[in-house]
């Protein structure tokens, strides 16, 4: 027996852990290469993290016998692109609303960074681009594609927002901070899953997550996140307790994610696969594999 037919009848989620633990190796790759390179930092680890796995995507869509196109990757649609656009201002759009909101209840300012230099912008640009794009083609391309046909939406969502929030833990979080992470990443993780099955392609989820991400690491909502970006939080006369901490600063992005997530479901693109007769119309390859 060929090892693509081996692998292709694996339950799907052993092949989905396969799939994902072999990122983690290519973390680690990426991360050991980088030390031997004269130009170490997050933008070089990133862009051989993203390399790596392109490659190793496309050695198991082999034994799938599968197509970039059909994980929602694909580079020739017009329409794809300006998915990517609006993602991406939408993205930005979520985090000024969701900021401005917490900057009223708290009553903090915004001040330049004076640390900040502008030839940094199109690194940060980059190295930002280069991690979101590999979260989203990890999680929501090809594991996200077979759960979905295999079990269909509300599963294939719950098990990839586990797996993605467990992604954000590190070892030195309290339960606290573990059980918060699970639910911000998980409420992110719905909404750019209902992104990739209203549209079938991995671009607007793409777009919403980096236009997020690449405004949040330049425009700080707390002084605690105050970094390297372009404004730096100062101020504010509210000290709250956890529970109004909560209120303040997680509902509000509750709020907006939720909002969007129904903004998109409620879309009038055709679902990817909503279906079990969806599910059984994708394909003799795909029937197979499940």
């Amino acid at each position: 027996m060929k090892f693509s037919n081996w692998f292709r009848q694996l339950p799907v989620l052993l092949r989905v852990g396969i799939y994902l633990g072999g990122n983690y190796g290519l973390l680690f790759i990426a991360q050991v290469l980088t030390g031997f390179l004269p130009g170490k930092g997050q933008l070089i680890t990133n862009g051989l993290l993203c390399l790596l796995l392109i490659l190793f995507t496309g050695l198991v869509l082999k034994w799938e016998n599968r197509s970039w196109k059909g994980i929602g990757c694909t580079t020739t649609s017009k329409g794809a692109w300006l998915d990517l656009l609006y993602g991406t201002l939408g993205g930005i759009a979520m985090l000024i609303a969701v900021a401005f909101t917490i900057k009223l209840l708290t009553g903090f300012h915004w001040e330049l960074n004076p640390a900040f230099h502008w030839y940094q912008l199109l690194p940060i640009f980059i190295t930002v681009f280069l991690s979101v794009f590999v979260q989203e083609l990890a999680f929501r391309g090809y594991p996200f594609r077979i759960l979905l046909e295999k079990w269909g939406e509300w599963p294939t969502q719950i098990i990839i927002a586990i797996l993605f929030g467990c992604m954000h833990l590190s070892g030195n979080m309290s339960l606290t901070d573990i059980l918060l992470t699970m639910l911000t990443t998980g409420i992110g993780s719905l909404l750019f899953g209902i992104a990739v099955i209203r549209t079938g392609q991995l671009h607007l989820a793409t777009g919403i997550h980096f236009g997020w991400n690449f405004l949040q690491y330049l425009l700080p909502r707390a002084a605690a996140q105050n970094g390297e970006g372009i404004w730096l939080v100062n101020g504010g006369t509210i000290n709250p307790s956890f529970e109004l901490s909560l209120l303040i600063w997680i509902l509000p992005y509750l709020i907006v994610a939720i909002a969007v997530f129904l903004l998109i479901r409620r879309s009038n693109q055709r679902p990817l696969a909503l279906s079990v007769s969806d599910r059984n119309s994708t394909g003799k390859n795909a029937s197979k594999s499940a």
